[in-house]
């Protein structure tokens, strides 16, 4: 189906995350799907790169913690009124906490703001960040999220503990942030691949295929978009659905065109249009 604004009123969310200036990660991307359904967008960059490290020297490095805040203070200068905060990969020790006091000034000015915190710390059995980065994120911003989006091992290493199955990952995520909804992804499911999501109204999941390699910026990616939904009015379960199914449509035209990142430009529409994957519930 197509996601249709019904109302006039313009809302505006505040991605804090890193700018990679030739990849699709980080705010780079989070900003475009937010902007590209019509939420007003204000970027503040925990770093400024040319590219992903992994593809080797980035061109760049951590934004110093101060002109952070300078540009925060003047951001606030111009009275605006955000709906929504979105935090993703943290350049500096530092970066948390100036987030955490950041969340706490829009929820002063707005007080029904959404928060929704990426903990981007690792995967795949291993942080590629510091520890002492991880735990201020797991210290300063976990407590403050409305919205958690951890993928599998990220959740593993949040909560110390390892669940391998789509409702024992859910059941984890419940016990661990019970006030707080949790989308968990990159779950293995069968043969499969998906998204587990839980909230005060239950689990649910929805799967697709798993492909072998994708482009960095996946995670990104799907959280924004999920965060967009919401604020277009779609309920978290629909929100799944649809954010899902959109961003495994710019997953398999990456795999496709043989594209090194997402291929964003190209598939913009699949952010506004998709045929929703369908979720089922878990019971806990």
């Amino acid at each position: 189906y197509e996601i249709i604004r019904v109302t006039g009123v313009q809302t505006c969310a505040l991605p804090i995350s890193s700018f990679v200036a030739s990849s699709r990660v980080g705010a780079t991307v989070s900003a475009f799907c937010l902007r590209r359904v019509g939420v007003e967008t204000i970027v503040l960059p925990t770093t400024l790169m040319g590219r992903h490290p992994g593809w080797g020297n980035p061109g760049g490095g951590a934004v110093e913690t101060t002109q952070i805040e300078i540009m925060w203070q003047a951001i606030r200068k111009q009275g605006l009124r955000f709906d929504a905060v979105l935090t993703g990969y943290m350049g500096h020790v530092d970066h948390a906490a100036l987030s955490a006091r950041i969340i706490r000034e829009v929820k002063q000015d707005n007080p029904e703001a959404i928060i929704l915190v990426d903990p981007v710390m690792g995967d795949e059995g291993a942080l590629y960040i510091p520890e002492d980065r991880a735990m201020m994120i797991k210290s300063q911003l976990v407590p403050l999220a409305d919205i958690l989006t951890p993928n599998a091992w990220e959740l593993s290493y949040l909560t110390g503990k390892d669940s391998d199955t789509a409702p024992a990952i859910a059941q984890t995520a419940k016990d661990w942030r019970a006030e707080t909804d949790v989308l968990i992804t990159s779950v293995p499911i069968d043969e499969k691949i998906g998204a587990v999501l839980v909230t005060s109204e239950g689990a649910s999941f929805v799967q697709h295929k798993k492909f072998d390699k994708v482009p960095h910026g996946g995670g990104d990616a799907l959280a924004a978009t999920y965060l967009a939904q919401l604020l277009l009015g779609l309920s978290p379960r629909q929100a799944l659905e649809f954010s899902v199914a959109s961003i495994f449509e710019v997953m398999s035209a990456a795999i496709k065109l043989d594209a090194g990142e997402l291929p964003l430009v190209r598939k913009q529409d699949a952010l506004v249009r998709a045929d929703p994957l369908i979720s089922r519930k878990i019971d806990l």
